[in-house]
């Protein structure tokens, strides 16, 4: 997991969503009023459902 301003983020999108497809990477963006987001793709997002799911159904 990799933090970035949102000025960065916004300059360089495209550049941080490849990372985020082609080498599973995920960027926290860092925002002046302190409300962070993510940035992860759907493939990463999908498999941290999964494990989710499987880890509440296993209890």
């Amino acid at each position: 997991m990799k933090a970035v301003s949102s000025s960065s983020f916004l300059k360089e999108f495209t550049l941080y969503a490849e990372k985020a497809v082609d080498e599973k990477e995920t960027f926290v963006i860092q925002r002046a009023n302190g409300k962070n987001v993510m940035l992860m793709s759907m493939d990463t997002y999908n498999d941290m459902k999964r494990e989710l799911y499987l880890a509440k159904k296993e209890k």
